[in-house]
């Protein structure tokens, strides 16, 4: 009986030590990789449009670098409201340059100003949200 309990014991162990084996293994490739991947990183990611009248319209050029070391590609820039519009370069932007998103707010309606802008990139913080703040009145 006592030779089953420690035969169940050294199986548990070696289970364990090799789950533990492989989740480092993984971590570690995770980081590896991710190292050699693009990287976004903005200048701002809170843009503010101050106070606007209704009907104003207002325009951010917002950049960003590639602090990566693969080329950058944006995917997919888009608003949260029809308020709110996006452009974008559809060209990769290499290492170490920059490149950049131009929103254009059109005040519809009082009130503060809270949207959000989500990019979907190739980079390894593949999805941005920047935020919109300000006020209409």
């Amino acid at each position: 009986m006592k030779s089953k309990i420690r035969y169940g014991i050294v199986v548990m162990l070696l289970m364990f030590g090799l789950c533990y084996t492989q989740a480092q293994t993984k971590a570690q490739t995770k980081t590896s990789n991710t190292s050699s991947l693009a990287k976004i990183t903005f200048d701002q990611t809170v843009l503010d449009f101050g106070t606007l009248k209704i009907g104003a319209v207002k325009t951010i050029k917002v950049g960003f670098t590639n602090t990566g070391k693969k080329p950058l590609i944006l995917d997919n820039v888009k608003s949260n409201c029809d308020c709110t519009e996006v452009q974008w370069s559809k060209a990769p932007v290499l290492p170490g340059k920059k490149g950049y998103i131009t929103v254009k707010y059109t005040a519809k309606h009082t009130g503060l100003i809270s949207k959000w802008i989500t990019i979907d990139s190739n980079a390894e913080n593949d999805r941005v949200i920047l935020k919109t703040k300000g006020e209409v009145k």
